[in-house]
């Protein structure tokens, strides 16, 4: 038998090396358990159960062990390195040597990608680091295997055996451990007790049963249990009880002096983002971004909300039976009306507050819950959107915290254990934190959603901000096929809202270096201007001003004559001529309506004007006044609302709203036309004048600035007076001309198609057809290749009952593209205006192929099924309606014609109480006449065509 070759190591080096072999069997044993892991998540295999709520610990102790015992072995293995290599360097075998340069080589990249792993500098867009440690850990065994035969000392035939038992038997260990140490998924103390209790099927939970605790056989799509602790907010909690604000605001609470200072200096808190603390340690940028935002800035810390919820507090103290209902269930609460009804705004704007049952008290405004938000797990800690009728209808997962060791830790080692587990395996917490629907609209939809009734108002009904429903019914998302401009691609909320953004400040979720921007940047100037954010109010101006609306001096009249494209065609001015001009604003980019959220308070205008060569004012309307209100006179993009008394809502109360006297927006894809008169002066013959047009915002209206500043200084300590919100120009258009001549200029050319076919759908949506008509005959004549021209002219034709026009111009658009989804809306609604209602079915089924969430085709296609006398199918299509808006009140209106007519009349009489319940009050309208009459601007304002008189706001 051939004796081994002695080793050339010193006894001291052989137990170092045996040391380093030893590590190397558990990270071998270690990395199979982990790996054994994995699979048994992608196999769902119970034993190893990997929860969206639960990491067992003896799990995360072996993750700590790979990186603790990792860099013992890495440490160990340099070091034996650095003491073997200079005596054998010149005496052993080159492959020897070589294939121990390989090892060592491997060594370092698996240390360095190890630790890349668990710092900022991987990410989701970087596997390189995760990679490049998957193939050195599986090379470097390899390696030394062939090292060590190939050099003089040869591992021993007893090393064969005992190496690959102890791998196997540390992992068997592992396993055995780990399931002895699972005991399944574990609930905080009180989600136990809550479970116990069975308080987590009840009316304030996400598995309640609405049914159960509904009055009668009819259930509104946004039924909110009177008995539910959060009532009348649709909020509920897995365990359908009130919870610790903690869950809200996750960090370090215990020094409310911290606070003291920006309330001193504000009025509120500014640089102390609370509830985000342990988030920022791994998400510095996102933090960074959200510090800023109007979500963090969203409860007391808002002094322009807290005026109007205090005012809520102190004002709406009126019951109702809902309300009653609900104090018969809470005895405690008897007297505080008021309080119980401002939870229906708590449910979005103040849920570390709510949610802990601070809403019926009194609210400590310098407290870290009044000042935290809408905080990080505000929105992270969302599990399940109930339905998509807006109102806080989320359910907030309060059965577990933070599943990872030493969660409470606030500094040390303790909280060291912690986020490095937490890196080492971020499954958990990503399934925890970050769910498939947060990258839908239908996420957002839960607060940017709004409706009120009964339980707020104690009146009915009405529908308030909804966001979401304009954005789905639009060609943004793809789903209406009766819009004028179809993109090419679909875009929900947080393409524009959320858009990549540098993370500046590093973030381990980021991808190539850029993160989901949370700073949510759309319209709101109002709050970075009162704390002095000039940075954000300069990022919310570029953003509002990147090609999202447009303005466009397009046409001017005098006596018969029109002039359109007015840059092209240059009319001549005559000295002492009447004109009136008309201003086409376009929706170009922005997904739902423009303005969008709280019209009531809004403010957005159009100041016109008409300028001399010498740059003289000579009329203007829309100017912001000295008292800081804009001209009555301007033409105004916002919401006016009346109470029950007929008097302005301006305090954002919106409790008090019972109808609209105007409602003035421009949805996506389409456009207003603004009309003015000027008078031409008499001794302008050989000047220029300039008809200029701006598109100017501002957040909040200056009487409701004034009442937010008078019913709240407090939160305005920065200001000794109502301050004077930031004015953005969104757009401008201009064009100049010459009095008395013409200039040489060439007419509209093709190019100028989309601006004769804005102007026509503005004219069409303010009912004047005949403008709108000679509009889209231009768009046929410049563009006679695209559908635009001939399919609006259809729809002006059906506008106007001229059903064979219609037809005409139908059949055109075939002749250019046969077939087409968009056209066939059009088809449908000639053949149902014409009575040819199985035609008509067929027509708007094939708009289902192209859009088949498109609500209103649905509307359509249940109508004339049930014209057609096809109830069954009626009912099937209207279904298709109530599935996208459970809400939609015509829906529910041909339902119960339907019903009736298949002598169902016990469903019928549900589908009735839900039509009546969703219905307009068409009465409230009377409310309007008298303020119509003392505010005769508002009067002009409510008219779908009127025209602005130059000068007189001026």
């Amino acid at each position: 038998m051939k004796k081994r070759t002695p080793s050339r190591l010193s006894t001291r080096q052989q137990r170092t090396l045996l040391a380093v072999v030893a590590l190397g069997v558990f990270m071998v044993a270690d990395t199979l358990y982990l790996l054994t892991n994995r699979l048994a998540d992608a196999l769902d295999f119970d034993y190893f159960a990997v929860t969206d709520i639960s990491l067992p610990k003896f799990y995360q102790v072996m993750v700590l062990s790979h990186t603790g015992v990792g860099w013992v072995l890495v440490v160990l293995a340099l070091g034996f390195v650095a003491w073997h290599l200079p005596a054998v360097w010149r005496k052993s075998r080159k492959r020897a040597i070589y294939t121990g340069i390989a090892t060592l080589t491997l060594g370092i990249i698996l240390a360095i990608s190890g630790q890349f792993i668990l710092s900022a500098a991987s990410n989701r867009g970087n596997p390189v680091a995760y990679w490049s440690h998957v193939a050195a850990a599986v090379l470097i065994p390899l390696f030394y295997l062939a090292h060590r035969r190939l050099s003089l000392w040869k591992p021993s035939a007893r090393s064969y055996r005992i190496v690959p038992i102890a791998v196997v038997g540390l992992l068997a260990l592992a396993v055995v451990l780990h399931g002895l140490s699972y005991s399944g998924e574990q609930y905080t103390q009180a989600a136990e007790e809550a479970f116990a209790a069975g308080k987590h099927t009840g009316p304030g939970s996400k598995a309640r049963e609405v049914a159960d605790f509904a009055p009668d056989d009819f259930i509104p799509a946004n039924f909110v249990p009177a008995e539910s602790p959060f009532f009348p907010a649709a909020t509920t909690t897995t365990t359908g009880d009130i919870l610790p604000s903690r869950i809200i605001t996750r960090g370090d609470l215990s020094q409310p002096e911290k606070l003291a200072g920006d309330i001193d200096e504000y009025g509120f808190v500014v640089n102390e983002p609370i509830g985000s603390e342990t988030c920022a340690r791994c998400h510095a940028a996102i933090v960074e971004q959200w510090a800023t935002s109007a979500h963090r800035f969203a409860s007391f810390n808002n002094p322009f909300y807290e005026a109007t919820i205090n005012h809520m507090r102190d004002n709406s103290t009126a019951s109702n039976a809902e309300v009653d209902a609900h104090i018969a269930y809470y005895k405690d609460l008897a007297g505080e009306e008021a309080k119980i009804k401002s939870k229906w705004c708590s449910g979005c704007h103040d849920p570390a507050l709510m949610l802990a049952g601070k809403m019926t008290e009194e609210i400590d405004r310098a407290s870290p819950q009044a000042q935290a938000g809408l905080t990080c797990l505000g929105c992270h800690a969302i599990d399940e959107i109930h339905d998509q009728t807006g109102n806080g209808n989320y359910n907030i997962a309060d059965e577990q915290e933070d599943p990872y060791l030493f969660a409470n830790a606030k500094e040390g080692v303790g909280r060291f254990v912690h986020d490095t587990a937490l890196k080492a395996r971020p499954i958990v917490h990503k399934k925890q934190m970050l769910k498939p629907f947060f990258r839908t609209s239908e996420f957002c939809a839960t607060c940017h959603k709004v409706s009120l009734d009964s339980r707020v108002n104690g009146y009915r009904w009405l529908r308030g901000q909804n966001e979401f429903d304009n954005w789905h019914d639009s060609g943004v998302a793809l789903n209406a096929s009766r819009t004028f401009y179809l993109p090419g691609v679909k875009r929900v909320c947080q393409d524009c809202h959320m858009p990549l953004e540098e993370a500046v400040a590093g973030d381990v979720s980021a991808r190539d270096g850029y993160v989901k921007s949370h700073r949510f940047l759309a319209v709101n100037t109002a709050l970075p201007f009162i704390r002095g954010d000039e940075e954000t109010i300069a990022r919310i101006e570029e953003f509002l001003q990147d090609e999202k609306l447009s303005v466009d001096v397009f046409a001017l009249h005098h006596q018969e004559e029109a002039h359109y494209a007015l840059d092209k065609s240059q009319p001549a001015l005559v000295p002492g001529g009447e004109y009136t001009f008309d201003v086409v604003v376009r929706n170009k980019g922005v997904g739902h309506t423009f303005p969008g959220g709280t019209n009531d308070s809004n403010e957005g205008w159009l100041e016109v004007s008409v300028v001399s060569d010498d740059d003289a004012v000579l009329a203007l309307s829309g100017a912001v006044q000295d008292d800081g209100h804009v001209d009555p006179g301007a033409h105004f993009y916002k919401a006016l609302m009346v109470d029950a008394k007929g008097q302005a809502i301006h305090r954002r109360n919106a409790q008090d709203i019972v109808t609209a006297v105007y409602v003035r927006t421009i949805g996506p894809g389409t456009a207003d036309v603004a009309h003015y008169s000027f008078r031409v002066p008499e001794d302008y013959a050989g000047r220029k004048l300039t008809l200029r047009a701006r598109l100017l915002w501002r957040k909040f209206d200056r009487a409701y600035t004034e009442f937010a500043f008078n019913n709240n200084r407090q939160g305005f300590r920065r200001f000794d007076q109502v301050p004077d919100l930031p004015v953005t120009e969104i757009a401008r258009g201009e064009v100049e001309l010459v009095v008395g001549e013409s200039s040489a200029a060439g007419a509209p050319d093709a190019g100028d198609w989309m601006r004769f076919n804005d102007y026509g759908i503005g004219l069409l949506l303010q009912d004047d057809t005949q403008g709108a008509a000679r509009a889209f005959a231009t768009v046929e004549q410049l563009a006679p290749e695209r559908l635009d021209g001939c399919r609006n002219l259809a729809k002006v034709a059906v506008r106007d009952g001229h059903l064979e026009r219609a037809y005409e111009h139908l059949e055109d658009c075939e002749a250019l593209v046969s077939g087409d989804g968009q056209t066939a809306w059009v088809w449908g609604v000639v053949l149902q205006e014409d009575g040819r209602y199985e035609a008509a079915a067929q027509a708007y089924r094939r708009v289902l192929r192209d859009f088949p969430e498109d609500r209103a085709t649905w509307r359509n296609l249940g109508r004339v099924l049930y014209l057609d006398g096809r109830f069954e199918e009626a009912l099937e299509a209207l279904d298709g309606v109530l599935a996208i808006d459970p809400e939609d009140r015509v829906a529910h209106y041909h339902r119960m014609l339907s019903l009736r007519a298949l002598g169902r009349e016990d469903e019928a009489l549900i589908a009735e109480q839900a039509y009546q319940y969703y219905q307009i009050d068409e009465s409230a309208q009377e409310l309007t006449r008298r303020y119509r009459l003392e505010h005769p601007h508002d009067n002009r304002e409510a008219l779908k065509i009127h025209v602005h008189p130059l000068g007189e706001g001026g």
